[in-house]
């Protein structure tokens, strides 16, 4: 086995991670930990594991093996949305800081939707 991180922002469209095998190319892949990146690959590792030697326990019957995330927009617009984003949040920090809020801002807000994440 061997392993690679990569990608700025190492997320799948809809923040949800999935355990990928393959048994005709003896290929798998563990991705989109979302910020449980130390618990995420320990399970993914295991479920692998499981799904390589054809073991069948409550890891593999988990909804993120075999789990598609959808895909990205297409260049440019993925990096636009990107990088409003970061921008979004950037701002939406300064904001609240000066405020001293204890309230998660509208713009905040904004750059989670457009991130993907609900709240």
């Amino acid at each position: 086995m061997d392993h690679a991180w990569s990608g700025v922002l190492g997320v799948t469209r809809d923040w949800n991670g999935g355990v990928h095998w393959d048994p005709a190319s003896g290929i798998g892949s563990s991705t989109g930990y979302a910020g449980h990146g130390v618990t995420a690959a320990y399970v993914g590792g295991r479920t692998l594991m499981e799904l390589a030697f054809e073991k069948e326990t409550e890891r593999t019957t988990l909804p993120w093996v075999g789990y598609r995330a959808p895909k990205w927009e297409p260049e440019p617009i993925r990096w636009l949305g990107v990088h409003a984003m970061y921008r979004l949040f950037g701002i939406a920090d300064q904001w609240e800081e000066r405020r001293g809020s204890s309230k998660t801002s509208l713009l905040a807000r904004f750059g989670s939707r457009l991130a993907g994440l609900h709240e």
